[in-house]
């Protein structure tokens, strides 16, 4: 049976193309019970499909919704409403999704399951066309002069986002299986340019709401906010950072790694626990955002705040 090492979590799985079977549990905590199951067919309006198929389908669909809420903008040419709700609902959208590409790593270190990993690809490409989307609409309607360069790149902030908009496209454009194996070694170090978009949406957003939390008018809405820090997108962002880059650091990793495999997943969990409760509390504050003034924008009232 062959084998291979995974290039994001390091563990060493079966090659699926010379097993016939799901890679075996390891340790007592059996990671791989899940995959098993989810490699199991149901049938379904008379066909049979994985439940791995069909739950990877479900969790990957909702990546379509930023771009959805400003169909009805864009189908009707309303561009008073996109320049008002455009930039919040797709760049918000945009932020959802490189935190959730940035997630499933963690996730696979800590569960030992892999069932979920293709969604880390597909959130990548949405991403991408979430960002280009953002950036081609901003260049249309936006309100700052200068024409289309000015609104993409007339300020500070508006720079940084179009570099993260110009390196997810080569990002985009490798993310296939020929483009991996025409790259070879070099494909790897590439897909490490997730990690520096990672880096420059906390500039943008520092240069946009600045660093320090909501007084008055200054913050990311339009009045004061009786808990104004849970508010300010730099500090959701940093929270919801936090367990994605603890276990992206190679000693927390091992460590992990290593109680899983020896059945105390249960330890590493509890550990974790508080980032994790912190990127689900800073989580649901971004989703809420998105969701109701993506709802605004597609009713066609956008939201002000």
């Amino acid at each position: 049976m062959a084998a291979t090492r995974d290039p994001y979590t390091n563990d060493v799985r079966s090659d699926p193309r010379t097993s016939g079977s799901p890679a075996a549990p390891a340790g007592k905590s059996g990671p791989g019970r899940v995959d098993a199951w989810m490699n199991q067919e149901v049938r379904l309006f008379g066909r049979c499909f994985k439940r791995k198929k069909i739950t990877l389908w479900i969790m990957g669909a909702p990546a379509f919704l930023p771009i959805f809420f400003t169909l009805p903008a864009i189908i009707t040419l309303n561009g008073a409403d996109l320049n008002q709700g455009e930039a919040d609902v797709l760049g918000t959208g945009s932020e959802i999704l490189l935190l959730l590409t940035l997630l499933i790593t963690p996730l696979a270190t800590l569960t030992g399951q892999r069932w979920f990993v293709p969604l880390r690809k597909w959130y990548g490409i949405m991403l991408a066309m979430n960002a280009t989307t953002d950036g081609i609409t901003a260049s249309i309607t936006g309100g700052f002069a200068g024409g289309p360069v000015g609104r993409v790149a007339g300020h500070s902030f508006l720079l940084v986002g179009l570099t993260m908009i110009m390196l997810l496209i080569p990002l985009f454009l490798i993310s296939n299986n020929r483009a991996q194996r025409w790259l070879g070694k070099y494909w790897k170090p590439l897909q490490k340019l997730t990690y520096l978009i990672w880096a420059l949406l906390f500039v943008h957003l520092a240069l946009l709401f600045g660093l320090g939390y909501q007084q008055g008018l200054n913050g990311s809405g339009t009045y004061a906010d009786g808990i104004a820090i849970f508010h300010q997108r730099f500090y959701q962002l940093a929270a919801c950072s936090l367990f994605p880059f603890l276990l992206r650091l190679p000693p927390v990793r091992r460590w992990v790694t290593e109680k899983r495999t020896q059945g105390q997943v249960r330890v590493a969990f509890w550990a974790l626990l508080p980032v994790i409760l912190l990127f689900c509390l800073s989580f649901a504050f971004i989703l809420h955002e998105e969701f109701f003034k993506g709802i605004d924008l597609f009713r066609l009232n956008p939201s002000n705040e």
